[in-house]
Formats: C-alpha cells, structure tokens, sequence
C-alpha cells in the first residue's frame, strides 16, 4: 500500500519584517486553492514538482525552478499538476508601496512598478535564491539579517523584471458602481448582509449586479467578502487575539467557520498562523 502522503504547509507573519510581511513554505500534494486574491503581491519560487494554476482566468503551470509573480488584487487558484507528485514552493506577500519603494531605487521611468503579463518565468538561479532566502528569514533571529535578505530580493526582482509606469491601479478598470460595492465590503464586513443591500449600493438590481460584480472581480460577492474577513483575521491573530475572538468580531457563524474557511483558502489552521508569527 502506497503511505499517503501529507501537505506540510507554514505561513506565518513576520512583525520584524517590513511593518509586518507574510511568508510562506510548503510541501503541496491534496491542498487545492480556491478562487482568491491578496491586497499584497505574491511572489512565489517553486523548488520541486508543478502547480497548476489560474490567474486572471489565464491557465500556466508553475514547475520547478519557475518564479511565479501576482499582483495585488489579481484573483488566482493552485493545485497540482500530479498528485502524487506535488510541489514545493516558497512565497513572499510584500506590499504594494514597499515593491514601489524598491522600484524607485533600481528602475528608471514614473508611476508604479508593473511586471506586465508574463506570471510565470522559468529562472531557476532566481528562484535558487528565494528559496534560501525563505529558509534564512524562517530560521534568523536577527531582524536586520532578514531585512537585507528580503531587500536583496526585491531589488533583483524589481530589477529583472519590472517597470514603472503610469498605468493606473487595478482599480481604475473596475466599473464605478462595482467599486462603491467594493468599498462598501470593506466597511461593513463585520455585518450580515445580503445581496440586495450591497446591490442597491451599487445601484443596480440584485440580479444584474450579482453578475457583473462576478464578471468584474473573478469571484462571487460572498467570495469577495470571505476573503475581506480572512485578510483581516490573519492581522488580528498574528497579534495575539484568539480565533474564538477573531471569528467574532470580523463576521463569522463561530470559530469553526473561521477554521474551515481559513484551512481551504491558506492549508493551514488559525492556530497553527497565530504560533508562528513573530
């Protein structure tokens, strides 16, 4: 009989790390990713076997020695090529300004850093070096040591493959009306809302605005504003609020609906984040 084999996956929040910055480490095999989107970039190398994923509802495969980069906002998925093969990766969630802050020092040009539609690049001698530099900031007690670890990182990031230009954000391709909904999420998350008050926020009809709010972002109102009260959980746990409180104060049924959410869209427990965040 074949053991099965088991997902490892550690992500955690670094305090010590740029005003706070998220790291991860896994070993995927069974762990699927939802439908989702991060407020920060996501920057990924992968070390062993393949992803499959979606961003933006373009389809690519992440192999070893790829390094795999998603804007803030950018909805995507995860999940293995094979199974029983999986994939080793490493991620880092920088914020938008520090990235900019970076470009402004290594790249030419106005506006914000853009690393235009190629998400996936084969550069195994990049991805090389996330991944120690992962192992180191896991590993290091030394604030300053991680701090010009991940800098060097960016810089060669930013440098390979960024530009900067005056595009405009993410936001300014989102329909006015979609925006307001939008921003009326991130308001009242704490709420039990329905559909029709977000609706008639936007000023559409419950239907017609259901569809287009789809169409729009990539994932459902309810999805959208699971992952609103998912981001805000990760901050209030990584400073020592317990997932009983946190399930509480940001909208959730209970502490178990904040597990099961949670676990689907990270592969890990409020817990598990909560010990091992700095």
């Amino acid at each position: 009989m074949v053991q099965q084999k088991r997902d490892e996956i550690s992500l955690w929040r670094d305090s010590q790390l740029h005003g706070g910055m998220e790291i991860l480490q896994a070993t995927c095999y069974e762990h699927s990713y939802p439908p989702h989107f991060h407020d920060e970039f996501v920057i990924a190398a992968f070390a062993r076997g393949a992803q499959r994923t979606r961003v933006c509802r373009e389809n690519g495969i992440a192999a070893a020695g790829s390094v795999m980069i998603i804007a803030p906002g950018e909805v995507h998925t995860g999940e293995a090529v094979q199974r029983d093969e999986g994939w080793d990766y490493c991620a880092f969630y920088p914020g938008e300004s520090l990235v900019n802050e970076v470009a402004q020092t290594v790249i030419s040009g106005k506006g914000e850093v853009n690393f235009g539609t190629r998400g996936i690049r084969h550069d195994p001698q990049m991805a090389r070096r996330m991944l120690q530099a992962a192992g180191v900031i896991k590993q290091s007690q030394d604030p300053l040591e991680k701090e010009c670890v991940m800098y060097q990182i960016l810089n060669l990031l930013v440098g390979h493959y960024g530009e900067r230009t005056v595009k405009g954000s993410r936001q300014g391709f989102l329909r006015a009306d979609i925006r307001h909904a939008i921003d009326f999420l991130h308001c009242s998350y704490t709420q039990s809302l329905s559909v029709k008050e977000i609706a008639q926020v936007a000023g559409l009809s419950e239907f017609y605005f259901m569809r287009t709010f789809q169409k729009m972002t990539g994932l459902s109102v309810h999805q959208y504003l699971t992952q609103i009260r998912l981001m805000r959980a990760k901050a209030l746990l990584a400073k020592g609020i317990s997932a009983a409180q946190v399930a509480s104060d940001i909208g959730f049924f209970d502490q178990s609906h904040l597990i099961k959410h949670f676990r689907a869209h990270f592969g890990t427990t409020p817990g598990l984040f909560a010990a091992a965040s700095l």
